[in-house]
C-alpha cells in the first residue's frame, strides 16, 4: 500500500468515542429499552406463569445491601414490580430467592441478577 492510500485511509478512522456511541445506537434500535409495568402481586406472577404455552415470563433480581434482592417479573420487554401486601417481594439471600421461585411453575429458568445501580451501604462504624 502506498503512502497516499494509506493517508486516504488514517482521514477516515472513527475515534473511538464516536465508534462507541454508533454501536449504542445500533442496539438501541435493534432492542427497544424495557418499559416499567403495574405492579404484580406474587400470586399474578404465578399466574402467568401457568402453562407453558403462556407467553415468557423472566425473574429479574436487583441487590441492595440493606435490602437483599427485590424481585421484578419481565414480560414482552416490560418489567413490572413483585409484591406481597402491597410491599416489593425481597429475598435476604441469593439461595431463598432461588428456592421460591423455583416453585413458579413455567418461570424462564434463566434468572437475571441486575446489578447496574448496586451501591454498598455504609455499616455501623
Amino acid at each position: 500500500m502506498n503512502q497516499h492510500n494509506q493517508q486516504e485511509l488514517d482521514s477516515l478512522a472513527v475515534s473511538p468515542a464516536s465508534y462507541e456511541a454508533c454501536v449504542g445506537k445500533f442496539f438501541e434500535q435493534i432492542e427497544p429499552k424495557i418499559k416499567k409495568g403495574r405492579a404484580w402481586t406474587f400470586d399474578r406472577l404465578n399466574l402467568a406463569c401457568d402453562s407453558p404455552s403462556s407467553s415468557r415470563v423472566q425473574a429479574v433480581l436487583y441487590p441492595s445491601d440493606d435490602q437483599g434482592f427485590t424481585l421484578y417479573a419481565r414480560q414482552d420487554r416490560i418489567l413490572h414490580p413483585v409484591t406481597y401486601d402491597g410491599r416489593p417481594v425481597c429475598f435476604r439471600t441469593m439461595e431463598k430467592a432461588l428456592t421460591t421461585l423455583a416453585d413458579v411453575a413455567y418461570l424462564d429458568p434463566e434468572i437475571v441478577v441486575d446489578s447496574s445501580n448496586w451501591r454498598e451501604e455504609p455499616g455501623p462504624i
